[in-house]
């Protein structure tokens, strides 16, 4: 890990820190929003003007604190089937618009399924069939299941798989869920905090232990690729929220956990087991819609998946703080750095950093060009950046500023980068 990377990580895990121990403070006076208009105001805010996200992440993200009847939304896809869709390469979707699976064919040829659906009949009548059409045979066995946690309609389904396939057959489950189940799973240590890794047929899923929605959740990075290429989907980053003091603190530490995951390996989409929580199922409908996965609308770069997750780490902000009206939470608010000129054969390097709530005056940028250094400077009152680099840009470089974040009692500011290729001169064709 690079020292840049260290030290996002470690303001970060500051924050871990800070909301793992709630501040008792007075009730906010009329004049001031409460904590949860705060928090609300900023998954909004977090999601940089990208009305996407605000459409789906936040929407069906922050329902329990501000509108309940959403869930209603959910329940309406129960038995609404979705056929087999063709998210990436090497990645399909089977179930209906409510809950369903993930089938992801594995680095050696196999199968490894995400999540194994509400029971034994949907196995039979879903699963085993989409395995046979995409080729599952002895050459391409069905070899393991990772469950996001273990209530019943999204392990339903396991006891059925071990009863075809065997006691061979390794299915994962967070060790903190594991009481009582009959299919004897693989077991991820919940009392972990750290990323664990799992692999299935040569495939590495990294795991990351989330107590709160249940105790043994879990989220995890799932590598798929598009058009070849790797990518990196946050599975199942949100969930339903407890409605008591340490539940939902619990829940609230778990999405911090998972956005320092996507934020250290680089996640660049996120895809959810219940479809309607991310998009994803507005996502299936327009390549099956369009007929083609180019460009895929799954793929939206590390940093706007930082984006998400920090919306979903803000309506569970919201909630923990409705459930606990005396406990101060800071605020987390994405950032932007853009790049502001990289034209060749200048030394001047600049950049601007905002957010949602402005510009951020006095903040320090780093520069770099061609990942061989550059410069460093503070932001001014408009938000910008700049300094002189020890040699001119080339045409074809690649300029990056990196904001590291900063952090007060009330709020953190969280790191973005921002990068541009230098162009080539007017009339080079090259």
């Amino acid at each position: 890990m690079s020292s840049r990377s260290k030290m996002i990580t470690c303001l970060l895990a500051s924050a871990l820190a800070v909301t793992g121990s709630p501040v008792v403070a007075s009730p906010a006076s009329a004049a001031e929003p409460s904590q949860v208009d705060l928090h609300l105001e900023a998954a909004t805010k977090d999601a940089l003007g990208a009305q996407e996200l605000v459409d789906t992440y936040r929407k069906y993200s922050c329902f329990e604190v501000e509108d309940p009847a959403v869930r209603d939304e959910y329940r309406a896809g129960k038995g609404v089937r979705v056929p087999l869709t063709q998210v990436f390469d090497d990645l399909w979707y089977i179930g209906d618009e409510y809950v369903g699976q993930y089938i992801l064919k594995t680095a050696n040829g196999g199968f490894a399924l995400l999540d194994t659906l509400n029971n034994s009949s949907e196995v039979m009548t879903y699963t085993l069939p989409a395995l046979k059409s995409l080729g599952m045979g002895p050459q391409h066995p069905l070899e393991g299941a990772f469950l996001s946690h273990g209530h019943e309609d999204h392990d339903g389904g396991a006891a059925q798989l071990r009863a075809v396939f065997g006691p061979d057959l390794p299915i994962y489950l967070g060790s903190a869920d594991a009481t009582g189940k009959t299919y004897a799973p693989k077991l991820i240590d919940s009392a972990n905090p750290q990323p664990q890794t799992v692999t299935i047929g040569g495939s590495t899923i990294v795991a990351q232990s989330v107590p709160g929605h249940t105790p043994g959740s879990l989220v995890a990075l799932i590598p798929v690729h598009q058009n070849g290429a790797r990518q990196l989907m946050l599975l199942n980053g949100r969930a339903g929220i407890p409605d008591t003091v340490e539940g939902s603190r619990q829940y609230l530490e778990g999405t911090e956990r998972a956005y320092r995951l996507a934020q250290e390996h680089g996640a660049t989409g996120t895809i959810h087991t219940h479809p309607l929580s991310d998009g994803s199922t507005g996502h299936m409908n327009a390549i099956r819609d369009a007929g083609t996965r180019d460009p895929n609308p799954f793929v939206m770069g590390t940093e706007k998946t930082l984006r998400a997750a920090a919306i979903w780490r803000e309506c569970a902000a919201a909630r923990a703080a409705q459930v606990d009206p005396a406990a101060t939470i800071p605020v987390w608010r994405t950032t932007a750095t853009e790049i502001l000129d990289a034209r060749p054969f200048t030394t001047r390097l600049s950049a601007r950093v905002s957010s949602g709530w402005g510009t951020s005056a006095g903040q320090s940028v780093t520069f770099d060009v061609n990942g061989a250094g550059g410069c460093t400077a503070v932001t001014d009152e408009s938000g910008i950046a700049w300094c002189e680099s020890a040699v001119p840009l080339l045409p074809k470089q690649t300029l990056s500023a990196t904001f590291d974040g900063n952090r007060t009692a009330e709020y953190m500011n969280l790191p973005s980068v921002g990068s541009d290729r230098v162009p080539a001169p007017r009339g080079d064709a090259g």
